[in-house]
């Protein structure tokens, strides 16, 4: 056993349409990795709960996993619009959502995130970026738009694996500027997370 999977195993339990997600992703796709995880999921999850988070956006959905966990901590009220264009992925995370109790929050939005997210109406008091990583810094001036007041942004895989300590390819270095975008603005409080591969959270002011 390692320190991930200790983590893990004091980390909040999981649905067993979770389990589903990562049984399907794991049988069904070979990056099965890329799944949140219950560490990422499970702080989300607590965000959502402190803050009483009603309206949640997700910028990069792959199976469903961290839609699913934010769903389940939602008030019946709520509801998670969730941005994916991969048909694979779409079809496993719409048949693990079928058997949850909290589907109806779940609102799914395909096709090209970057032009769809330009669509949407009104703030949202929680913001999980988890897309293409090269188009990270347009994402931030795109949904600092959608954040409302005192709602959070967070980003995944903003270590990029370690290699934004190199910047010698084109994701990590619009990693590190969408970090920089976001250290650098007034507007924000921000802290970098030693979670998994990564988390910047900004709190905007």
């Amino acid at each position: 056993m390692n320190l991930e999977q200790y983590s893990d195993e004091f980390s909040f339990t999981e649905s067993p349409e979770l389990q589903k997600v990562v049984y399907l992703s794991d049988k069904e796709l070979q990056y099965a990795d890329m799944i949140s995880g219950k560490q990422v999921a499970g702080l989300l999850r607590t965000l959502i709960s402190i803050g009483k988070y009603k309206r949640v956006l997700e910028v990069g959905m792959f199976t469903g996993y961290a839609t699913l966990a934010m769903a389940e901590v939602l008030p019946d009220d709520g509801e998670i619009t969730t941005l994916e264009m991969n048909t694979r992925y779409l079809n496993i995370a719409e048949r693990c959502f079928a058997d949850s109790p909290h589907h109806h929050k779940i609102n799914i939005v395909f096709g090209n995130a970057r032009e769809n997210v330009k669509k949407l109406t009104g703030k949202f008091d929680l913001i999980f970026l988890d897309a293409d990583k090269q188009f990270y810094p347009e994402y931030f001036k795109i949904l600092d738009k959608h954040l409302a007041t005192g709602g959070l942004l967070v980003a995944d895989n903003v270590f990029w694996h370690g290699k934004v300590l190199e910047l010698n390819d084109r994701k990590s270095i619009a990693i590190n500027e969408m970090s920089r975008l976001f250290k650098e603005n007034e507007d924000y409080e921000t802290v970098m997370l030693t979670v998994r591969d990564g988390l910047l959270i900004a709190r905007k002011r």
